[in-house]
């Protein structure tokens, strides 16, 4: 089950009041227990493992919860809840409140709806501002995952309550909506896909080829992100076996940019992989190749290059980001609005 980064806030909130206080390493593996995914003697510990990865989700929800000021952490390294109350600041409770809220005024702003939350949950009514920082902190956070659902849109002059056919205000939202008004499906894919940002692109990426592999016939038996600054610049890892059980180890390095990719580019990229001893090496691009890096690429067996016109060709093939309705080809709304 995938969780949100406001359940993960609350799980910690939960485990630190029941405990008083802990040390961070602490409160992040009595999350990772909570989760059930208790780290056991044979636990992989390895970049873009689970277990890994949850542990950086938990590190960074954390340090966001002491910088709303939710959390303090004292001199000798010890966490404690800044107050008790914080732990009713629940993602779903502040959720049921704006749409309540707009749903009787219809449309408000920002600040006129964080004005409104801190009368109804009452810290207004106290001296420090800690509390309401920590209930602006979640009550954001909400405003944003409800974007992306399109329960709520915002608008020039605020929010309001989603309704059929909206997109958000931003500048995804413009991209898909072009797309479904009949603009240039390519270029409003691709340039979807750059507003997703480079995290989101790696593991879109490690996805679709994961989805070409078994489209192929091969059995794909890890997939994942590196992830990090010390990755040796190799952002995706693909482990594939064929009918005949030949294992091979795919790198990949992804590039979401509008930039040119040069052939220093892919001659760095290639001694990554040569250095991680891979047996391919896939280098993907939202944009194209400088003639000299295809030239690359093209001497180079193990070596290949998947600029933004392959990505899409890739893309429609698996059916991941995009899809056919009703006989036309369209962009998967969803899984860019919510992932």
């Amino acid at each position: 089950m995938k969780r949100t980064d406001e359940q993960l806030q609350e799980l910690l909130l939960r485990k630190l009041s029941k405990a008083g206080r802990l040390r961070r390493k602490q409160l992040i593996e009595a999350g990772i227990a909570a989760l059930g995914m208790e780290r056991g003697a044979d636990a992989d510990l390895s970049p873009g493992a689970p277990l890994t990865m949850m542990k950086s989700r938990l590190g960074m929800v954390l340090t966001g919860l002491i910088h709303a000021g939710s959390i303090r952490e004292d001199e000798a390294g010890f966490l404690q809840l800044e107050r008790a109350q914080d732990i009713e600041f629940a993602p779903a409770a502040i959720r049921a409140f704006i749409t309540r809220t707009l749903e009787e005024k219809g449309l408000l702003g920002k600040q006129e709806l964080y004005r409104l939350a801190e009368i109804h949950f009452g810290t207004d009514r106290t001296a420090t501002k800690q509390d309401d920082n920590a209930l602006r902190s979640v009550m954001g956070r909400c405003l944003v995952e409800m974007e992306k659902e399109r329960a709520v849109v915002k608008t020039t002059r605020g929010y309001r309550l989603g309704a059929p056919g909206d997109y958000p205000a931003t500048e995804l939202g413009g991209y898909l909506r072009q797309a479904a008004e009949g603009g240039d499906l390519k270029r409003c894919f691709l340039e979807a896909i750059h507003t997703k940002g480079g995290e989101w692109f790696e593991s879109y990426c490690v996805r679709l080829l994961r989805a070409y592999y078994l489209s192929e016939g091969k059995l794909v038996d890890e997939g994942f992100v590196t992830g990090g600054s010390d990755d040796g610049g190799i952002d995706g890892v693909i482990h594939t076996t064929d009918d005949l059980g030949y294992r091979e180890t795919v790198l990949m390095q992804m590039k979401n940019r509008h930039a040119v990719m040069t052939a220093k580019d892919v001659r760095e990229f290639y001694g990554a992989v040569c250095a991680e001893n891979g047996s391919r090496g896939i280098f993907i691009t939202l944009s194209s190749f400088h003639p000299e890096a295809q030239k690359l690429l093209d001497k180079v067996d193990n070596l290949t290059g998947v600029n933004g016109d392959k990505l899409f060709e890739i893309a429609r093939r698996c059916k991941l980001g995009l899809l056919e309705k009703s006989g036309r080809l369209c962009i998967d709304e969803a899984l860019l609005l919510n992932t």
